[in-house]
């Protein structure tokens, strides 16, 4: 089964616009995370779906530059985009992952792929736990298929998978545990604000070597050093994180 990750990315973003394209340690964090993302042991291939509008082409130059498969699509209906990556690809499985989070872990994503193709059956996973921003979804080709038929609001096609993060029932469903050491859901490793780029440069400036940084090691820093935490820890977190949904998936 080809196994495709796709980032939903922009940079006329709300919060903080242009941070796919901040600087950390020197690169971008977009290109962080395509290196990460190459570290995988089950992705096939790596799209990076971006609005189809011109003020998203200096983004389309910098994807391509990279190496990553482009794909556009609609600036709101993202849903839509998504759809369009993944046929696109010949996706039959895929990863949600987003050009903002520049510590995902790749482990953590291989673990879902590897459930997935094992339990075909199931149509949705993710690992409950992680911090903010470390985390993916993994679903089958055909459960956004479902979703593009369900999802008929546009917050919901902006949010991709929000309708089934509301209506779980709908879903086979599986939710993974990470290890005890990456188990710190109260940590913000995501770019959303200025508090978020200031700990991430922190991250990056005492760790990153050209390789990229271990979330352990992450997780490691913001446990001896507390008050890196604090940095963003008044950040409000958008409510349509999946990070956000613990409640929905607390009997599975």
């Amino acid at each position: 089964m080809k196994k495709v990750a796709i980032l939903q990315a922009r940079l006329n973003s709300s919060r903080m616009p242009r941070r796919v394209l901040a600087d950390l340690a020197g690169r971008p964090v977009l290109l962080h995370i395509l290196d990460r993302l190459q570290k995988s042991k089950e992705l096939d291939e790596i799209c990076v779906a971006i609005p189809e509008v011109p003020g998203e082409d200096e983004l389309a130059q910098v994807v391509e530059k990279a190496g990553a498969t482009l794909a556009r699509g609609p600036e709101h209906d993202v849903l839509s985009r998504y759809r369009i990556a993944a046929y696109q690809t010949g996706a039959e499985m895929v990863v949600r992952g987003k050009a903002d989070n520049p510590l995902v872990d790749v482990e953590m994503m291989d673990e879902q792929l590897r459930f997935l193709e094992e339990n075909p059956q199931v149509e949705y996973v993710f690992t409950r736990g992680l911090p903010q921003g470390a985390g993916v979804e993994s679903f089958h080709q055909r459960t956004l298929d479902k979703l593009d038929y369900l999802a008929r609001t546009l917050e919901y096609r902006k949010h991709v998978t929000y309708y089934l993060l509301e209506h779980p029932q709908a879903f086979s469903v599986q939710v993974l545990e990470p290890p005890q050491g990456l188990r710190r859901p109260h940590y913000r490793l995501t770019l959303d604000t200025e508090e978020d780029y200031e700990l991430l440069r922190t991250v990056y400036e005492e760790l990153y070597q050209g390789e990229p940084i271990p979330l352990i090691e992450a997780v490691a820093l913001l446990d001896a050093r507390p008050e890196l935490a604090k940095l963003n820890a008044d950040v409000v977190s958008s409510p349509f994180r999946v990070e956000q949904f613990g409640a929905a998936f607390a009997k599975l």
